[in-house]
């Protein structure tokens, strides 16, 4: 039990950039939970649905409205979300897939998630590309 304990509390996500650096455990991603996207993507079956935290929601946190995203993924891919498609799409950083929290072998902790089915993007590689997962570091970057 304690083992499981420490695994929930290690932090899974560092903020950092345009900002003082900060990191996150899981349940404190929770508590800032604002936003859940049902929708199809191309490596799923179905409709989804995701629970995490919007970009919007993380950007107001940090009163960085209009900055873009850079976010790090385990494996070192890296994607930057910039600021319009922020303010369009409002993507979520999902912790929870399905009420579940999401391992790394599915693509957890923190997957990207666009509303693809909303707004008929299912078939946009430009989105896929941005949809990240295994996230680990978000760089909140300048002003653009």
């Amino acid at each position: 039990m304690l083992v499981s304990h420490a695994v929930e509390a290690r932090p899974i996500l560092t903020i950092y950039g345009d900002v003082a650096k900060q990191s996150f455990t899981r349940e404190e991603l929770m508590q800032l939970a604002d936003r859940t996207i049902e929708t199809e993507t191309p490596w799923t079956e179905g409709q989804q649905v995701f629970l995490g935290v919007s970009a919007q929601k993380l950007l107001k946190t940090y009163d960085k409205q209009g900055h873009a995203l850079k976010v790090h993924a385990l494996n070192d891919y890296w994607s930057t979300i910039p600021s319009d498609e922020i303010n369009k799409y409002n993507p979520v950083f999902a912790i929870k897939k399905n009420g579940e929290w999401m391992p790394i072998r599915d693509k957890g902790p923190i997957w990207v998630i666009y509303p693809l089915s909303e707004f008929n993007q299912y078939d946009n590689e430009i989105l896929h590309s941005r949809m990240v997962w295994q996230v680990n570091h978000i760089e909140i970057l300048e002003e653009e």
